[in-house]
């Protein structure tokens, strides 16, 4: 059972290398064509990473507020059941 997990942990660790490689590279590629860095859609803006759309940073706005409004909603789930009445 041990070497099961051990074998599906290294199975997903590869994938996600390959995953993340490819990725890194059809970025780099994208940024080579003055496209945006996220999508390859073309740029509106730049930020500290390099061009981007609205597009992406609507996208990000919302996956930040969304990040943050889930961490609060996580931080009041623990604190309602482990604080001691």
């Amino acid at each position: 059972m041990l070497k099961l997990g051990f074998n599906f942990l290294v199975v997903v660790l590869l994938v996600l290398v390959v995953v993340f490689t490819w990725r890194t590279k059809r970025r780099e590629k994208w940024e080579r064509a003055g496209l945006c860095y996220s999508c390859g859609a073309v740029p509106h803006t730049i930020d500290k990473h390099g061009r981007i759309c609205n597009d992406c940073v609507l996208t990000r706005k919302i996956q930040r507020g969304l990040a943050a409004f889930m961490a609060l909603v996580a931080a009041t789930i623990a604190a309602w059941i482990y604080w001691p009445f």
